[in-house]
């Protein structure tokens, strides 16, 4: 028995002798189409991934930044509130009525006296009077007021959160008649930067950004 018979013997069937084991155009031109699916899909994943690296980066430093802010958070009543260091967040919880004003004052001199100039000390404090005064004015007596201070090597601020509601807050011309409208034109003139915030836990907060060195 020759070697083609017993191939076949043992159940195999041997190749042509002139079988060539290259695969045609046709099969080339279908693998090639299947790999360049693969390698679009795959480039599509690496930019997929490549995106949400950038965000998860971006989410993080916003991350480390407010982690920051809270570690050096204190919320204090009035009379605890005291000299402030760099890069600190102080928050005071007063009772909003007609003595509202007064300790919010007393809370920004604490806080801040000695630590910026005696000029932009005076415009503070002239700022977070008018801003609680608003509050009082707006929001009744009926609830608390935070004053908030914060400080860093070039700047500060100071703010208040009352429980507003979500109404758009905007600098008016000044009516002499009623005498109102005159806040918020006073904290724009005196602030390097000023902004109106609604937190997430509620209320409105409106803020003024000054110089240390007035």
């Amino acid at each position: 028995m020759d070697s083609k018979q017993s191939a076949r013997a043992n159940g195999v069937s041997p190749l042509p002798w002139n079988a060539t084991l290259h695969p045609g155009p046709e099969a080339l031109h279908a693998r090639c189409r299947r790999q360049e699916v693969v390698i679009d899909r795959l480039s599509e994943a690496v930019v997929i991934m490549h995106r949400g690296a950038a965000a998860l980066k971006a989410e993080n430093a916003e991350l480390r930044a407010e982690a920051g802010r809270v570690r050096n958070y204190r919320r204090f009543p009035v009379r605890a509130a005291g000299p402030m260091e760099d890069h600190q967040l102080v928050e005071v919880t007063l009772p909003l009525d007609v003595h509202a004003p007064g300790a919010a004052r007393s809370v920004v001199t604490r806080c801040l006296q000695g630590q910026i100039a005696p000029s932009a000390l005076d415009s503070a404090k002239l700022l977070v009077t008018e801003l609680t005064s608003n509050s009082l004015r707006h929001s009744g007596t009926l609830h608390d007021v935070v004053v908030a201070v914060e400080l860093t090597p070039e700047w500060f601020r100071v703010g208040v959160l009352d429980s507003g509601s979500d109404a758009t807050i905007a600098v008016r011309p000044g009516n002499t008649g009623s005498g109102g409208g005159f806040g918020l034109n006073l904290v724009q003139t005196l602030s390097e930067r000023w902004g109106v915030e609604h937190p997430s836990r509620g209320g409105t907060c409106v803020w003024a950004q000054l110089r240390r060195e007035a």
